[in-house]
């Protein structure tokens, strides 16, 4: 899969840097090529300093929005946000996470609660991989909590601090990425 991309001149060398490691893990890893964008790319990202951390989900066509603000330069979040832009979404919005983790709705942020529902919608394969708590998709225990509480806790307490301290891509998520891409997937047809 080839992703063609714009990065902003908003960002320091240091932050470009951090970026292309996140890209060179990505070539390294995975089928995936994030490749600067030429005049002859119609469908294209664009990595910028909006609001936050955040990108748009999968292939819409076009130009496609990649925040990555200041306190989101750090390899896993950028792993994660580019994650997205190649049609995966987070681990605890599978429709099977129900027998893997509780939400707290009660804990959530205001206006915070569709990061956490189950997406059922979306006609989505895992691509025969189980529920995978290390996955770089995965939320930690209290992330978007507005008193402090867990937002989510594992079924299995053994895995309710690991989640959402991933680094790097799980065995799974590579397993994903690549057999998602190995068979050319909607986003990034070589043109």
């Amino acid at each position: 899969g080839r992703v063609p991309y714009v990065l902003s001149a908003a960002y320091t060398e240091k932050q470009r840097a951090v970026i292309a490691r996140a890209i060179a893990g990505y070539q390294a890893k995975t089928c995936i090529r994030f490749v600067p964008k030429t005049a002859q790319d119609r469908d294209f990202i664009v990595i910028s300093k909006l609001d936050g951390c955040y990108a748009d989900f999968a292939r819409v066509g076009g130009r496609q929005q990649v925040s990555l603000a200041d306190e989101c330069i750090d390899y896993a979040t950028i792993i994660h946000e580019l994650m997205h832009v190649i049609g995966f979404i987070h681990e605890h919005q599978r429709e099977d996470r129900d027998g893997y983790v509780n939400i707290f709705y009660q804990n959530i942020i205001p206006g915070a609660n569709s990061d956490f529902d189950k997406l059922t919608s979306l006609d989505l394969t895992y691509y025969g991989e189980p529920y995978d708590y290390l996955s770089i998709m995965h939320y930690e225990k209290n992330e978007g909590s507005r008193n402090g509480q867990n937002t989510i806790e594992a079924k299995d307490a053994r895995y309710t601090n690991l989640m959402g301290k991933s680094t790097d891509f799980s065995e799974s998520d590579l397993k994903r990425v690549n057999r998602a891409y190995s068979s050319v997937y909607p986003f990034a047809k070589n043109r």
